[in-house]
C-alpha cells in the first residue's frame, strides 16, 4: 500500500506515554492515569497484532479522557485568574503497522485518516461540571483544507463557535496527543508548571529527548517551505498548501 500519512516509531510514542505518566504525573488526576497505562497496551497490541492493509483506532474516548487536577486560578501568573478549572483531553489517531517496502518489521506506523486531539476546559458550576472551552489539534490528511498542522476551535451547539462552524484552522505545532497533554497543563498552570519544566532532572530530560529532534525537523521543513528558491506567490499559501513527506517525524 502507498503510504500517505505520517509515520512515527512505535516505540517513541509508547516511551512517550511512559514518561508524560512521570513527568506530569503530580498535574493529572490520579483517578484517569490507568487511561494512559490502557493507550499504552493498545498501541503495543496494533504494533503486534494489527492489520497492516487497514487502519485501526488508537484512542484515549471522550467519555473517559485523562483529566488534569484543579487549577486555581492558575491560568494567570500569580494566580489571578478568574476561573477555577481542568482540563481533559482525548484523542482518536487511525493508524497502520508498516511492514512494507522500506518499513519492514512492523517498527514503524502511519497516521492515515482521522487524527484528532480534543481538548476540554471545565468549571464547576451550580454543581454541574459545565465546559467552557473546547479546542481540538488536527494533523490533516491529503485533501486538508488547512495547514497540515492546525487547531480547530468549536464544537458548541451555537455561537460563537457552532459545531457546524469548521473555521478558523490555526497553524498549530506538529502534537502527538501527550505533547497536547503538555500545553493544556502549561496553560493551566502557569507558574507551577515552568518551574517544574525548566528544572533540570531525569524526567525533562527524558522529554526533551523525544521532543527536541522531532521539533527540530518540523521547524527545519516549516523553514524550507517559506523560504525555498522556487516559491512563487504568497509564502503563507505556499506553507498553508505544503504537504509534507511521510517521514518528516520519522528518525531513520
Amino acid at each position: 500500500m502507498a503510504i500517505q500519512g505520517l509515520v512515527f516509531p512505535f516505540n517513541e510514542l509508547l516511551h512517550e506515554c511512559e514518561v508524560i505518566r512521570s513527568y506530569a504525573r503530580s498535574f493529572l488526576d490520579k483517578t484517569t492515569l490507568p487511561v494512559l497505562d490502557e493507550a499504552k497496551s493498545t498501541l503495543q497490541n496494533i504494533q503486534s497484532r494489527g492489520p497492516s492493509d487497514r487502519t485501526t483506532p488508537w484512542e484515549v474516548r471522550e467519555d473517559r479522557p485523562l483529566r488534569t487536577i484543579l487549577s486555581d486560578r492558575e491560568s494567570q501568573p500569580n494566580g489571578r485568574a478568574r476561573h477555577r478549572i481542568r482540563g481533559t483531553v482525548s484523542f482518536i489517531w487511525d493508524i497502520r503497522p508498516l511492514d512494507e517496502g522500506a518499513w519492514k518489521g512492523r517498527r514503524y506506523f502511519a497516521l492515515d485518516g482521522k487524527a484528532s486531539t480534543v481538548i476540554r476546559l471545565t468549571e464547576d458550576v451550580d454543581g454541574s461540571n459545565e465546559c467552557i472551552a473546547r479546542w481540538s489539534i488536527e494533523v490533516g490528511d491529503h485533501q486538508s483544507p488547512g495547514t497540515h498542522f492546525h487547531s480547530h476551535v468549536g464544537g458548541f451547539e451555537r455561537s460563537p463557535f457552532p459545531k457546524s462552524l469548521d473555521v478558523p484552522r490555526l497553524p498549530a505545532l506538529a502534537m502527538t496527543p501527550f505533547l497536547a497533554i503538555e500545553f493544556v497543563i502549561g496553560e493551566l498552570f502557569q507558574d507551577r508548571w515552568r518551574r517544574h519544566a525548566l528544572a533540570d532532572s531525569k524526567e525533562t530530560r527524558r522529554w526533551r529527548n523525544i521532543h527536541g529532534p522531532r521539533l527540530a525537523r518540523f521547524f527545519e521543513w516549516q523553514m524550507r517551505v517559506a523560504s525555498g528558491a522556487g516559491i512563487v506567490g504568497s509564502p503563507w499559501m505556499t506553507l498553508k498548501t505544503a504537504k509534507p513527506n511521510p517521514d518528516l517525524l520519522a528518525p531513520r
